[in-house]
């Protein structure tokens, strides 16, 4: 219990950004379990709200089958539809176009079953994030000269999981947080990284975005290489 209450206070001094909360991240004998503790208690209460909230609005949505049908009948009662259909080949794709989109709609679609899944992916899916980053992070600090072990990095940075409790806030009918959880975790990765390798704050911001540009190197040059793939099949090339 006293592990869950000190790792849930780091994690509100972490959110006001105090350095004091990296530092005595930084210094814990276990900062992985610490932070692993945190980003567990963070990623359950968020699915937990989430339930709630998903919930009511699966309760208050009507079923999308029916809206689909009543739908569907109204339109093939339009007076276009019937010279329309006399194309097999325009009522193949339409029913094609039709169903693909509503299946989606359906499976997106806020259910029970889907929060309550939610309550094991969302911690699972934190943790992931946290451990890429924080492998990638750590390697681009020592490159910039930072000093801090693996350790003490991953622990450092799983304070910047604070900002997702404000996810919680989307339970409330018209509330949305936009972006700001994720400008707000970055600030926190940055903080951690430039107290717990004692860098300058340029090579720390360097430290904490060099992870998102190669991600978004690595997501281009996978665009581009399935793009040519594409072509040369398409030109016969293969």
């Amino acid at each position: 219990m006293d592990s869950i209450v000190g790792s849930l206070r780091l994690g509100w001094d972490a959110l006001l950004l105090k350095e004091g909360a990296y530092e005595k991240m930084r210094a814990d004998a276990s900062p992985v379990v610490k932070g692993l503790v945190l980003i567990v208690i963070v990623g359950v209460a968020i699915a937990l709200l989430g339930l709630v909230g998903d919930i009511l609005e699966w309760a208050s949505t009507p079923d999308l089958n029916e809206v689909r049908d009543t739908v569907f009948r109204y339109i093939t009662q339009m007076p276009w539809w019937d010279e329309a259909a006399r194309d097999p080949g325009f009522t193949d794709a339409f029913d094609w176009l039709w169903n693909t989109n509503w299946n989606a709609a359906i499976w997106l679609s806020p259910s029970p079953g889907g929060a309550v899944a939610d309550i094991l992916l969302t911690p699972l899916g934190l943790i992931i994030r946290w451990l890429l980053y924080g492998v990638l992070a750590y390697l681009f600090a020592i490159w910039l000269g930072g000093t801090a072990n693996l350790s003490e990095t991953l622990g450092v940075l799983s304070l910047a999981v604070a900002p997702q409790i404000l996810n919680a806030l989307t339970v409330f009918p018209g509330v949305s947080v936009g972006s700001a959880v994720s400008v707000w975790a970055i600030l926190c990765a940055f903080v951690g990284l430039k107290v717990a390798h004692k860098v300058s704050w340029q090579r720390a911001v360097w430290a904490t975005l060099l992870p998102f540009i190669l991600f978004i190197v690595v997501v281009l040059l996978a665009g581009c290489f399935a793009l040519t793939i594409i072509a040369l099949v398409a030109k016969g090339g293969w």
